[in-house]
């Protein structure tokens, strides 16, 4: 044989490299080692273009790896034999050819061929091809997807379906099937290896062969003499499939194109006649007869198709054999036979497709499939029962079908870009594979359908709109459940699915960037040098995939916005479940077409369509979605910023000089030991497993990481594109130079994505959906780059590097693992992830929206975003935000708002730092929930960070501890138990470094305690927390009952000593350390101390030293400095040694002496009154503890009692004298009376009362009748006498001075504490303490006291006295008379009931601390004392009215805005009142009753009508939650007008109608003086039935009121009953609307002519209010007499001139035709009245009663 020319080395050169480079998908399913995909690519056409210059130097550098691939390169499989050997001349060879050759001289010499396994016994020609016919069916079992995990049981048998993933959606396509085409004849195959060998085979054997078997195969087909022209000869389905198969066989060898046109035609019009005569058969033959013979031919016409397609999409084929009525054939008999699939797998489809009766109906079974399934039923339970039942019923050919539908998808597909079609083929096939997507259980038809309608969107552009018109009619057509199917497989491990629609939507944005025709083959420099691409055409691209995402949102929101309520749940669902698969897709690497999806969206809801909506829904709609987006986001970033990706990592290092390379370690995961893999290049090393690939197969020898050879890559193609730059001049002398200077290097973000596109071309499927991945990719990358467009040849480039460069080194293969999070880095600098700010900007706007439906749907959008990152709070934008929700008006969102930031306080206290102070402010929130959520999270802060500084927060929370919420008060003190007093777990027992015993803990515990009390206004609160701590009162019940451990409350008390201990400790350290002139730092350890001890003074003594504190703090006595803080210092010290000292068995002498010398110079000295009380408290204390008896007080006592009887006239010295004698007396008094010297009671009693209290210094009276307050504590019984009793009274009387009335009030005040204290120290054997003044609402309780001494009768004598001032003009004396009756109803000195008006009163007081305590108080009893409460509740509501009748005559209007509104004041302490029964039906129905009679006179008096206009505004303020409530106060206003209108109305009548029943000349004669004379006339009578006609007035506008405000109609009013349960889902709202009364007339008529208007007025309202009873009044037309309910009968009417009360009788007015019935026989049922004949007798109005 002739050596070779050039272009026979060419094609040799070729030949050799062919087994590595042609179908791709054959070789890696040989069992022989083959070349690496890197040397020498071509992508799979082996076409004689020349070859790529490969005399390269980076080619030239790998010719020993090539030497040595081929070594190891078994080719006996082409059938090469030694007869096909070329010796090539080694001169006319390329380099690569010599070089290759040096390393291995018989790389190229053809090895002997194996002896092929003995053939089978011969068979004959069709028998053969029936053989491979099965075997070709065997390929295709694999190939369908298994779709077992998805919801739904399919159509097809499982054991034939396995599971499929991304990268077998192409494998049903023409090449696939050719490139496993099964063995042909025997004579053939001897033939096959020329096709392949390195000389030209000898094809005109194939070419005959092929003519042949046409040839018998049109003579089969031709028409009989004797036939019509219509009859066609049906070809047996087996000759058909060896045609198919030798097609297939031809078409592999690649010489389709050059067999005769003539033989072409005649095959195709063969076809065409079978296709023909199969058109209108159904492969689903259920029923019918000639079913096997119907299948034979339909299944004949598919592979006949197939034959034709196999054809038509071969290259370069003739154009006159794609004959339009050809393939519109096609196309409509694959239509068909899809949707008699779709129906025989599917029922539900079936019964729309195929209607019974119906069957062969085609245009219109379309149509109900189209219209059927948008707005009819959707997918229901019994539908998909229906389906499961018949799933496993689909015959096998059913299945065989579909397969091969698949397969002619696959071809259509091809056609679609080998020929233009028209656009009646394009719409037909664009509508049939969108008809695929109405069932479930056709994924793999789906999946080729999706192929098809991407590729007609991406080829013809003119049909974009149609196909996303489809694509949106076909999202209306799905389901809208939150699990919707998900049958779309992804290429990932973790085994995620996304709806078929949401894959189509990707895909079609996808292939809306369309890629250049140029690139779509194989490419390589030259192809790349000659594409006339534009440099905007990326940009373009982009743009178009925007486009299509506008298109297809815009319609989709529109849908949503416009839809009524059900379809806008559904529109909801959909859009909710499109965004979810997006979500799961995004940062994929298959699915770049996600992130601009999702950007699209959220431009167009931060726009009109949703934030900017007028509908609300939509704007809620909106911010759902985007704060799921945003967090998504966000949670990527934070993702990412936490994943250490090595990639990424090593390109961050500013070194480039590899110092920072780990030497002998994995870079991936820093380890040292078993590494197996390193770099070539740069010397990285790794482990197998880090890097994914496990398997040692894909270790390879010289390889290197992605980064160098992603380096290599894009630098070799940055210096070709420079070279082509400088070759073609396209840039001037300038830009050389500055390039020459400074040469650009790759960026290492160009690195990382192409090593994201290598991966997609080496992992991913080799199909066109893996094609325009990477090109959308190129694009968006494009965009951001701001020197794109000088370099669109280098971005064209990297799309096919491999191609182009065809070897570049082993590259290390990278895991899918490696590959994602590549790919979510890069997604991090898209414009999508830039707009996260954006988004949570509009968000956070969203939170100041007006309505609060909106505001906490943007506070859980935030709420979302903030899981994702908690760091987030720390924004200013998001602090500024969420702290305005604090104070948002909505309950539940302030609520929310505080649950946002409390979720994350305790993982991230440098957050909460921030919101503590407005958290704080939280605290005094009006909600409950609100004020207990804040104080928990100061309680987690607080736990999670010690050293906080949250003195104001405590501050804060100890303010609640008097909270009227039980439950809040119990949080406070759990909060302040577990911050304090619990010995926290694992706590260390470092001491002080002051050498104290007690451990640094308790010191800062302490300390905290003392901060917070300097910020208090006193330490009430404190000893409230103290003394609950103390006995764990707070814990719940189920704790309390199972007993508290005594381990607990040792371990408790041990730290409340240890805290008092180091109190004691610092009071000396401050005080050594404090300057004189500076302020007493000591006064607040001096508090806390005080507090302790106030709770149990046992603390400060303890067993070691029991006078210590009484030692330490006594010094301090001698303080001299005369100042308020002072006073308050020694104040609080003389109180802790007051307490003290009773505990003390013997104080130490030289102690008891010196603290008695300095209590007596205090008591003559000191200035400050609150001093000299404290040290004669404690001198008494003294004497009894140091058994020092009474001298001293008798030598005081003697002392002031001079002052007072001698001839002194100085006041000052005169109060004083009053004051200590007083005391004196009090707490001296049982010493004196065991002394000699007896005192004489009466006579300085007698002194008060001559002297002083009668004196016109109002002073010196006000001491004279504190001094006789303290007297009688010491001597109760002169309570009980006559002159004492008098004085008493008299100074609480109501026209005496308020300081008289305050002193009397204080002095009862402190007798009951006095006896209260006395009365808890005999019940618990503690000495008494005496509490300070403003706590009297924590003393222990000593419930029946009365019993036991003489308080009850005491308090009996001045009870309606005290009573009397709780109502007093003066805000004070009110609230000095409530403690008292707070304290004699703890004591229960009188009965409960005696008080509940005048509390009831005080509930309207303006007072916030008098209507507080009243509540409280009204609250304890109704919970004690319900049926007292209940009872009384009348007679408080009109006492209230008369407090505030005084309270409005009398308060400073100038001080509150009573003046413009009193009623408003009211309204608060009523709401409160009502809410305490509101949760019992009958409670708050007698409530309202009580009410509503006063309305209704008894006959003997008649309450005023102001007291009726309090009453309607009590009504109409009532504070309803249900229907129910409303309702029943309007049925018994009903029930009222029922009884007493008609009569009232008859009344009002005759009295109009007086004048003309009497002489009008005597009438003018005796009028003619007084025109208004009301001689003869009964006023009484007629101003009482005015009142009760103005009453009946303000009943009935209450009435209109309440179905105005209520939106009560008048089928509710009249259809409700009291004695029907109350509707719980009954609709309830409120309008806020005031009662208007003004324009009603409440003055009552003084002459006969006034009551004419009140007659007139009442008569326009019962006319106004008739509305009520139109449907009663055309049952009284039809019926007379309704049938009663009950046995009792109708009574018959009697006229009476008037009635009143309960059993009064009326008639109507102006005649006897009006009835009423007695109130006895009242039932609930409505009243009737009959207004028909207004029109005979001029207006006059009948009325009947019906009893039901």
């Amino acid at each position: 044989m002739d050596p070779p020319d050039a272009a026979g080395r060419a094609g040799f050169e070729r030949a050799c490299r062919l087994p590595n480079t042609v179908h791709s998908e054959i070789a890696a399913a040989l069992p022989l080692p083959t070349l690496p995909p890197t040397l020498g690519v071509l992508g799979g056409d082996d076409r004689d273009e020349p070859l790529a210059e490969p005399d390269r130097p980076d080619m030239i550098m790998h010719a020993a790896d090539i030497a040595r691939a081929l070594a190891n390169t078994d080719i006996s499989y082409l059938g090469f034999t030694e007869a096909d050997h070329v010796e090539a001349d080694p001169s006319e060879c390329s380099l690569l050819w010599r070089e290759v050759l040096k390393h291995n001289p018989d790389a190229f010499n053809i090895k002997p061929r194996a002896p092929p396994p003995p053939a089978p016994a011969s068979q004959g020609p069709l028998d053969d091809q029936e053989y491979h016919n099965r075997a070709r069916d065997k390929h295709f079992e694999h190939l369908a997807p298994s779709l077992g995990k998805a919801r739904k049981e399919h159509a097809f048998p499982p054991d034939e379906i396995n599971s499929h993933r991304e990268h077998l959606h192409n494998d049903l396509t023409p090449d696939a099937v050719a490139s496993k085409k099964p063995k042909m004849r025997k004579k053939d195959i001897d033939n096959s290896a020329s096709s392949s060998g390195p000389s030209i085979p000898n094809s005109q054997g194939v070419i005959t062969n092929f003519r042949e078997l046409v040839e018998d195969f049109c003579g089969k087909a031709e028409i009989p003499d004797n036939a019509d022209g219509d009859d066609w000869l049906s070809i047996p389905l087996n000759d058909v499939k060896v045609l198919v198969n030798e097609i297939t066989y031809v078409r592999s060898k690649e010489m389709l194109h050059v067999i005769p046109m003539d033989t072409l035609t005649s095959l195709l019009h063969v076809i065409d006649r079978q296709i023909r005569c199969s058109q209108g058969l159904s492969i689903d033959g259920k029923g019918n007869p000639d079913a096997e013979d119907t299948e034979h031919t339909v299944f004949s016409a598919l592979e006949s198709i197939h034959a034709a397609l196999a054809i038509m999409t071969h290259r370069d084929m003739p154009k006159q054999l794609y004959r339009e009525e050809l393939i519109e054939r096609i196309i409509d008999f694959s239509r068909h036979q899809i949707m008699d699939c779709m129906a025989a797998s599917n029922p539900t489809f079936r019964a729309l497709y195929k209607p019974a009766g119906n069957v062969a109906n085609d245009d219109e079974d379309e149509d109900d499939v189209e219209n059927g399934q948008a707005s009819k039923k959707r997918r229901t339970a019994s539908n998909l029962s229906a389906r499961k039942s018949s799933a496993n019923k689909v015959s096998a050919s059913i299945y065989s079908a579909v397969q091969k539908l698949c397969l002619i998808l696959g071809f259509l597909k091809e056609l679609l870009t080998t020929v233009r079609l028209s656009d009646s083929c394009i719409l037909q096939l664009a509508k049939t594979c969108f008809t695929t997507f109405l069932v479930d259980n056709m994924q793999l038809l789906q999946l080729k359908a999706i192929d098809v309608i991407c590729t007609v969107f991406s080829s013809y552009t003119q049909h974009r709109t149609y196909v996303i018109d489809e694509t949106l009619y076909l999202v209306r057509k799905l389901q809208f459940s939150k699990n919707a199917i998900r049958t779309y497989h992804l290429a990932d491990d973790e085994q995620k699915q996304i709806q078929m629609i949401t894959a189509l939507l990707v895909h079609l944005v996808q292939f809306s960037a369309n890629v250049p025709d140029s690139l779509k083959g194989t490419v390589n420099w030259s192809t790349i040098i000659d594409a006339s691409v534009d440099s905007s055409y990326p940009i373009n691209c982009h743009e178009a995939a925007t486009e299509a995402c506008c298109l297809f949102w815009t319609n989709v929101l529109q849908r949503f916005t416009a839809a009524k309520s059900q379809d806008m749940s559904e529109a909801k669902g959909i859009i909710e479940n499109l965004v979810q698969d997006l979500l799961t897709v995004l940062n994929l690497p298959e699915y770049p077409a996600a992130a601009p999806i999702l950007e699209v969206l959220c431009v167009l809801l931060l726009q009109n369509a949703g934030l900017n909506s007028k509908d609300t829904s939509a704007r809620c709609f909106a911010i759902d979605l985007l704060g799921g987006i945003a967090s998504r986001l966000k949670r990527d970033s934070v993702i990412c910023s936490k994943e250490k990706i090595w990639i990424l990592q090593e390109l961050i290092d500013a070194d480039n000089d590899g110092s920072k390379i780990l030497k002998n370690k994995c870079c991936v995961c820093r380890g040292g030991r078993g590494i197996n893999m390193a770099c070539d290049s740069c010397g990285r090393c790794f482990h197998s497993d880090c890097m994914g690939t496990g398997s040692q197969e894909n270790l390879q020898r010289d390889s290197v990481c992605p980064l160098c050879f992603c380096k290599q890559q894009l630098s070799v193609l940055q210096s070709y594109y420079e070279l082509q730059n400088k070759e073609n001049g396209k840039r001037t002398s300038t830009s050389n130079k500055k390039k020459s200077a400074t040469p650009e290097e790759v960026t290492a973000v160009d690195i990382v994505q192409q090593i994201l596109l290598n991966y997609l071309q080496e992992a991913g499927p080799q199909d066109d959906g893996n094609l325009f991945s990477r090109w959308f990719y190129l694009c968006m990358w494009y965009k951001e780059d701001l020197r794109s467009q000088e370099k669109i040849i280098y971005y064209l480039a990297r799309l096919k590097s491999k191609e182009i460069l065809r070897y570049s080194g082993n590259g290390l293969v990278l895991s899918r693992d490696w590959a994602k999070k590549i790919c979510l880095a890069l997604g991090q600098k898209n414009s999508f992830s830039r707009g996260f700010d954006k988004i949570l900007a509009l968000l956070l706007a969203s939170l100041r929206e007006n309505s609060p439906v909106i505001r906490a749907k943007a506070l859980r959008a935030v709420s979302s975003i903030v899981e994702a990152d908690p760091e987030v709070l720390g924004d200013k934008r998001v602090q500024s935000a969420v702290e305005g929700r604090f104070c948002d008006s909505a309950i539940s969102v302030r609520e929310a708002a505080l649950e946002l930031v409390g979720r994350h306080i305790a993982s991230h206290p440098d957050v909460g730092l921030k919101y503590i102070e407005k958290v704080a402010e939280r605290i005094k929130d009006t909600g409950v929930s609100v004020r207990k959520r804040a104080i928990k999270i100061i309680r987690d802060l607080c736990a999670s960070n010690p050293n906080t500084d949250t003195t104001h927060a405590f501050v804060e929370i100890i303010s609640r501890v008097n909270d009227e919420e039980s439950s809040v008060q119990d949080l406070v003190c759990k909060t302040f138990y577990e911050l304090w007093f619990d010995e926290p777990i694992g706590s260390h027992k470092h001491l002080v470094a002051d050498g104290s015993s007690v451990p640094m803990e308790i010191a800062k515990k302490t300390e905290q305690i003392v901060d917070m009390l300097k910020k208090m206004p006193n330490h009430q609160p404190l000893i409230t927390i103290i003394k609950r701590s103390l006995t764990l009162d707070f814990l719940p019940q189920s704790s309390k009952a199972s007993g508290i451990n005594s381990s607990m409350m040792s371990s408790l008390r041990k730290r409340c000593e240890l805290i008092c201990k180091r109190l004691l400790e610092r009071i000396l350290q401050v005080e050594e350390g404090a300057d004189n002139e500076a302020k007493v730092h000591t006064l607040p350890y001096v508090l806390v101390l005080q507090a302790f001890c106030i709770v149990d003074p046992t603390l400060c003594t303890p067993v070691t030293d029991p006078s210590q504190f009484v030692v330490t703090l006594q010094p301090y006595l001698k303080n001299k400095v005369d100042s308020k803080s002072t006073a308050q210092l020694l104040e609080s010290i003389i109180f802790v040694i007051d307490s003290v000292l009773p505990l003390i068995r013997k104080p130490p002498q030289t102690v008891v002496e010196e603290l008695e010398q300095d209590l007596k110079q205090m008591i003559v000295r000191h200035s400050f009154l609150t001093v000299v009380h404290a040290c004669i408290k404690c001198l008494s204390a003294l004497s009894n503890a140091a058994s020092r008896g009474p001298k001293l007080f008798e030598h005081l006592v003697s002392i002031f009692y001079k002052h007072l009887s001698g001839p002194n006239s100085d006041s000052q010295v005169l109060g004083r004298s009053l004051f200590c004698l007083g005391l004196l007396l009090r707490y001296g008094y049982k010493l004196m009376t065991a002394s000699e010297n007896q005192l004489d009671f009466p006579k300085i009693l007698d002194l008060l009362k001559r002297r002083y209290l009668l004196k016109e210094d109002f002073s010196l009276k006000v001491r004279a009748l504190q001094a006789l307050g303290y007297i009688l504590i010491a001597k109760p019984e002169f309570m009980l006498q006559k002159d004492i009793l008098n004085l008493i009274e008299a100074s609480l009387s109501s026209d005496v001075d308020y300081r008289l009335k305050m002193q009397g009030l204080q002095n009862l005040c402190e007798y009951l504490r006095d006896a209260e204290s006395q009365l808890t120290a005999e019940s618990t054997g503690k000495p008494a303490v005496q509490y300070a003044a403003n706590g009297g609402s924590e003393v222990p309780v000593a419930a029946g006291a009365g019993d036991t001494n003489i308080c009850g009768g005491i308090i009996q004598l001045y009870w309606n006295s005290i009573l009397e001032r709780c109502l007093d003009m003066n805000d004070q004396v009110r609230h000095a008379a409530l403690k008292i009756v707070e304290i004699v109803l703890r004591q229960g000195l009188v009965h409960p009931i005696t008080c509940v008006p005048h509390l009831i009163s005080l509930e309207t007081d303006p007072v916030e601390a008098n209507s507080k305590l009243s509540h409280h108080l009204l609250m304890n009893m109704n919970e004690k004392y319900p049926s007292f409460f209940e009872s009384r509740l009348g007679d408080g509501l009109q006492m209230s009215f008369r407090f505030f009748e005084a309270i409005v005559s009398n308060h400073n209007m100038a001080a509150t805005n009573m003046k413009s509104n009193p009623i408003a004041f009211v309204k608060p302490g009523i709401s409160r009142i009502y809410r305490l029964i509101r949760a019992n039906r009958n409670s708050r129905n007698k409530f309202v009753h009580s009410i509503v009679r006063k309305f209704v006179s008894d006959g003997r008096s008649y309450p005023t009508i102001g007291f009726l206009v309090y009453c309607a505004e009590v009504l109409a303020s009532l504070p309803f939650t249900c229907p129910d409530e409303p309702l029943y106060l309007v049925y018994d206003i009903n029930r009222v007008i029922q009884i007493r209108a008609g009569a009232i109305e008859s009344n009002l009548k005759n009295w109009t109608s007086l004048d003309q029943q009497q002489d009008m000349a005597d009438i003018c004669q005796r009028t003619l003086n007084n025109p208004c004379s009301t001689s003869g006339v009964d006023m009484g009578k007629l101003q009482g039935d005015c009142h009760e006609a103005i009453a009946l007035q303000l009943l009935l506008k209450l009435k209109r009121h309440l179905k105005i405000v209520y939106s009560l109609t008048d089928a509710r009013c009249q259809a409700f009953s009291p004695k029907d349960a109350p509707k719980s889902a009954e609709a309830f709202s409120k309008q806020n609307i005031p009662l208007n009364i003004n324009n009603t007339n409440t003055s009552l008529p003084s002459c006969l002519q006034d009551v004419a208007r009140v007659y007139q007025d009442f008569k326009t309202l019962l006319r106004e209010d008739a509305m009520d009873y139109v449907m009663y009044t055309a049952a009284t037309v039809q019926k007379k007499r309704p049938t009663p309910r009950s046995s009792s009968k109708v009574r018959k009417p009697v006229p009476v001139t008037r009635g009143r009360g309960g059993g009064g009788r009326g008639r109507g007015g102006g005649d006897d035709d009006g009835h009423d019935t007695d109130d006895d026989e009242w039932s609930g049922g409505p009243r009737m009245l009959d207004f028909g004949a207004q029109a005979v007798t001029g207006g006059r109005v009948t009325r009947q009663r019906v009893q039901v």
